[in-house]
């Protein structure tokens, strides 16, 4: 009995110690060796020089919006370390019962990884492994406020726009500053499935993920259902088509 528990206590010391010095080696490595921050960094302004769009930075975001896609896509985004590890594990035992490449439980830090460092990479295991590690890398290394201000400006949003910039100027023609709780919660809700939620080609299901959305952040704590019902009252004014005037038809919801 005395064997086995010095064996137990042997192997938690060992786990313990590798996962210290793994965990530091990371750090040293993301931070003075292969500077990932900036290579983040690099990456994004590219993309926006490439797309012609303007850089929001934290403070030019919305709260609203902040708050939203936080609430719907990482709750934990304020405190974790660049990876949800139950949310990965639960899609890992989704994905692998569903036997096909890992599909969700990313948090915004990885979702940022993955669209600049992994973009041209298909999704799989070894992808997401290295996305995990590079996510962990980047928490070390940049801040929460600069991680969500890369994210929302270069995350697709479908209708050929990327960033919430030019989701802001394609949908409602208008900037993010000047849009309404109700355009805004809508805009969190389209990355998740672009192609599906894209209100000009179904409005429904756009207005569907709008209500999810608002419905995480009542979970969330970060409004109450008053505040909801709000929100989910306000109107929606889409940019319609140019018309042969040469006026814009404003699409009233």
């Amino acid at each position: 009995m005395k064997r086995i528990t010095r064996g137990v206590v042997k192997l938690l010391l060992l786990v313990s110690v590798t996962s210290i010095v793994g965990w530091y080696g990371l750090k040293y490595y993301f931070r003075d060796i292969n500077r990932i921050s900036t290579q983040v960094r690099n990456k994004v302004i590219v993309q926006l020089q490439t797309q012609h769009s303007l850089f929001l930075s934290y403070d030019d975001i919305p709260t609203i919006y902040r708050e939203a896609v936080i609430a719907t896509e990482d709750r934990s985004f304020s405190i974790n370390k660049g990876i949800d590890l139950r949310g990965t594990l639960r899609a890992v035992k989704v994905d692998i019962s569903h036997e096909h490449p890992l599909q969700g439980g990313s948090t915004i830090t990885q979702q940022l990884i993955h669209n600049t460092l992994l973009a041209n990479t298909s999704k799989s295991f070894p992808q997401k492994f290295l996305e995990s590690i590079y996510a962990i890398g980047l928490y070390d290394t940049m801040s929460k406020q600069e991680t969500f201000a890369f994210y929302a400006n270069v995350i697709y949003f479908g209708h050929g726009a990327n960033g919430l910039y030019q989701a802001a100027e394609k949908y409602f023609g208008r900037t993010p500053s000047e849009l309404n709780a109700g355009e805004l919660t809508m805009l969190a809700g389209i990355p998740n499935a672009p192609s599906v939620y894209d209100p000009y080609h179904n409005l429904i299901l756009a207005r569907q993920r709008q209500r999810i959305v608002v419905q995480c952040m009542v979970d969330n704590g970060v409004i109450n259902k008053s505040q909801a019902e709000q929100i989910l009252s306000e109107p929606l004014e889409l940019k319609g088509s140019i018309s042969s005037s040469g006026k814009a038809n404003l699409i009233l919801v």
